[in-house]
């Protein structure tokens, strides 16, 4: 007799059967699109046709483009950004840079520039640097640059090169100074002297000196400097008037010209 197969038993076979081909399937499908991802990622739509660089002033397009390595019709997933980016920021001008692909066929170049934020006073002439300390160039002469001059440091060596990070105390106090200041304390003061970084003098355009004591507290020490001045100016006092010693804000010292 032949064996005597359930409802229930059939629907399992089915049901397997349903499955093994839904697998089947799933991986057929899978195998197409991976050749399909492949087709296209190797696609010269892919080829690269316009690299786009911004932030830039003081270093050129074409400099960025040389240091980049990258080319016009490279494909643009065999271009190597991070070596790109690890390349361009070896230009001392370079702080930070960003390199990434815009899809289908633009790399995109973001770069920020270091910020020229003062000119320390030498022997030997200027050195031009960051709020960081870093040398972006020697010069005699500020030859017509408004810039913050930083006076008072005698002991930087003398054979500093450009991209050289300048490590020294006073420079540290006058660039923690630099970095608190704004736009209006900018345009008021034209000379930091740290000869003594807990005694720094800002010269301005007054006439005036301002005595701010250490680097701390800035701006809290400046708008007290400037309301003081203004006081002095109302009265008719500005001409005779030789500094304002802030170090102390709660004490404020005024001295007159003799």
């Amino acid at each position: 007799m032949g064996s005597v197969v359930s409802l229930a038993e059939e629907k399992k076979k089915r049901r397997r059967r349903a499955g093994s081909f839904a697998w089947l399937w799933t991986v057929l499908l899978l195998i197409a699109a991976l050749a399909l991802g492949f087709g296209l990622a190797q696609s010269p739509i892919f080829n690269i046709r316009a690299i786009e660089v911004t932030g830039i002033s003081h270093i050129t397009r074409e400099e960025v483009l040389e240091l980049s390595g990258i080319q016009p019709g490279e494909h643009i997933y065999a271009a190597n950004l991070a070596k790109a980016q690890n390349m361009i920021a070896t230009n001392l001008w370079v702080e930070q840079v960003e390199v990434k692909r815009k899809l289908p066929a633009t790399v995109v170049i973001n770069v920020r520039e270091r910020v020229p934020s003062a000119a320390i006073t030498t022997n030997d002439g200027l050195y031009i640097v960051d709020t960081a300390g870093v040398v972006l160039s020697r010069q005699k002469l500020l030859d017509g640059l408004s810039m913050l001059v930083v006076s008072g440091i005698s002991d930087l060596p003398a054979d500093v090169r450009p991209g050289t990070q300048l490590d020294n105390d006073d420079l540290t106090a006058a660039l923690a100074v630099i970095r608190q200041m704004d736009e209006q304390s900018a345009a008021v003061i034209a000379e930091i002297n740290v000869a003594d970084s807990q005694r720094i003098i800002a010269h301005t355009t007054y006439g005036v000196d301002f005595y701010l004591g250490d680097k701390s507290d800035f701006a809290a020490k400046f708008n007290l400097a400037m309301q003081i001045l203004q006081n002095e100016t109302n009265k008719g006092l500005l001409e005779s008037l030789d500094y304002i010693d802030v170090a102390l804000p709660d004490q404020p010292v005024l001295a007159y010209l003799s």
